[in-house]
């Protein structure tokens, strides 16, 4: 990521991460964000992953011709929902916040990008698991239905026990996981289709309970049905991880359309850099060693002979725990610059315990017995991971896909009038005066708009004259030295369309 071009974010995350370089936030206000600029996503970092996973994203990813970051989460997602619910970790000492391993993500390109063959490469060894399975019940089934009538009276009917779902309503949903407490992957080859089935099943009302039901299933927990005319159940553990891939043209209209209840932001979301040749050589045997692995996380039990241990973090785990869950606060001030972006980082405190599981199960599962105790060495590495990966995936997709703020094109349109008329100040008045756009903009929209400009090292907010008007903005002198460029682009283009519209004037009838 370019830090000149989200300079405030930027230093937040050299904070979280512990960087030894680190700029004072209040160097920050003076580097001005580049409104216009790209975001470019983070490589894959060496040395977090569990040894297994990057070595098959990587190597898989060279044979493919595809971004190894998104088979690396694809790969942590499967073995997520590969791991039982019943292993929990206690994320605090003195309190009985639990988490499971229940991951949700997002891998976003273009078709070119590789998406499916990614999410088929790192989903098949559970695919594989839920297939057999499948069959067994329906083994079960041929049996259960051959019985006599007397004996059937009296057998209970197998169970349809699954690992994956897909193309998917919350009513099929409800119906695998009354046999499925362990979890499930919902697999999506499209997220738009997950998306927008919750408008086309259910309008209105409906589709907020559609919501209601998937922000559930992320959170995992007793779930009570109650069917017209099919009864009631409880399910004991509405749990499903969710992984797909989407377009950024689908997910920008997902994002504008969204209800603000959080339930993108819970998405992990890797931005796919463009597909390269794959390569048709000889290679390790990385696709066996990643199945294998798949099926040993699938036996995983809780650290106890009852099945009812938790696991939990040492001393000094639960110390970088502690420094983390400081600075998510910190970075959550990036809310100033966009809701959504803060929103997401607003879960990471659950994410990370639940990586620090997945972690943990990973690195022990061809031992007999899961160990109790999450170390330091594991949780500073997923707080790596977390914080120089998956969060400047966030900041890649929030700030570059969907827009650097969420009134960007407003913010744009202001920062191109202060460039082009090369102004020093600022007031309600200049916006007004402005083109198309910034005409369009409520008086009770500019202060805000105002203010965001100076979170992002735009503006300084000084007192207007009298104290009964609104207040004055300096303009940051260095945005005049480093967007020179821009300036006479901005003043090129509106002379253009002015001297466009005189012609239109003057033209003969």
């Amino acid at each position: 990521m370019d830090d000149r071009a989200f300079a405030p974010l930027a230093a937040y995350a050299d904070l979280a991460s512990g960087s030894d370089d680190l700029r004072g936030l209040d160097e920050v206000e003076g580097d001005p964000v580049d409104l216009w600029g790209t975001f470019a996503p983070p490589d894959l970092p060496a040395g977090l992953l569990p040894g297994i996973i990057e070595h098959f994203a990587r190597v898989q990813g060279e044979r493919m011709g595809a971004d190894p970051a998104g088979l690396a989460v694809a790969a942590l997602v499967t073995c997520a929902a590969t791991i039982s619910d019943a292993i929990k970790l206690q994320v605090k000492r003195h309190d009985s916040w639990t988490e499971s391993p229940r991951l949700w993500a997002a891998l976003i390109g273009s078709p070119s990008t590789k998406k499916s063959p990614i999410l088929s490469a790192a989903t098949a060894p559970l695919c594989r698991i839920d297939a057999e399975m499948f069959h067994d019940w329906q083994a079960r089934m041929r049996a259960y239905d051959a019985l006599p009538k007397e004996e059937k009276a009296v057998t209970e009917k197998p169970k349809e026990k699954r690992l994956r779902i897909s193309d998917t309503t919350p009513e099929a949903t409800q119906q695998v996981l009354e046999a499925s407490p362990d979890g499930v992957l919902c697999l999506q080859d499209e997220l738009s289709g997950f998306f927008g089935s919750m408008d086309r099943y259910a309008g209105g009302k409906g589709s907020s309970a559609d919501r209601a039901f998937w922000l559930q299933a992320f959170n995992g927990g007793e779930f009570a049905v109650n069917r017209v005319g099919r009864g009631s159940a409880l399910i004991p553990n509405l749990s499903v991880c969710l992984l797909g891939g989407i377009q950024p043209e689908p997910i920008r209209r997902v994002a504008a359309d969204a209800h603000d209840d959080g339930l993108m932001q819970r998405l992990l979301p890797v931005v796919l850099k463009p597909a390269t040749m794959g390569r048709d050589e000889p290679a390790p045997d990385v696709v066996g060693q990643y199945r294998a692995l798949v099926e040993a996380l699938h036996k995983l039990r809780p650290p106890s002979w009852m099945g009812v241990g938790v696991v939990k973090f040492s001393d000094a785990a639960q110390s970088v725990r502690r420094d983390l869950e400081e600075r998510h606060l910190s970075l959550q001030s990036s809310e100033a610059v966009s809701r959504k972006l803060a929103s997401h980082i607003g879960k990471y405190d659950g994410i990370f315990a639940r990586l620090c599981v997945v972690w943990h199960c990973i690195e022990h599962a061809s031992a007999e017995h899961l160990p109790e105790t999450i170390g330091e060495a594991t949780a500073r590495r997923v707080a790596d991971f977390l914080h120089r990966f998956l969060l400047r995936h966030a900041v890649a997709f929030y700030a570059g896909t969907l827009g650097l703020s969420d009134d960007h094109d407003r913010l744009a349109a202001i920062a191109g009038y202060i460039l082009a008329h090369r102004l020093e100040r600022v007031t309600n008045r200049d916006v007004q005066r402005g083109d198309r756009t910034m005409r369009a903009i409520r008086e009770c929209d500019i202060r805000p708009l105002l203010e965001q400009l100076s979170a992002l090292g735009w503006l300084t907010r000084t007192d207007g004259p009298r104290p009964s008007l609104s207040p004055h903005w300096l303009v940051n002198p260095a945005v005049h030295i480093r967007f020179a460029d821009r300036a006479r682009q901005e003043a090129d283009r509106r002379a253009e369309a002015k001297a466009a519209i005189r012609g239109i004037l003057r033209a003969e009838p």
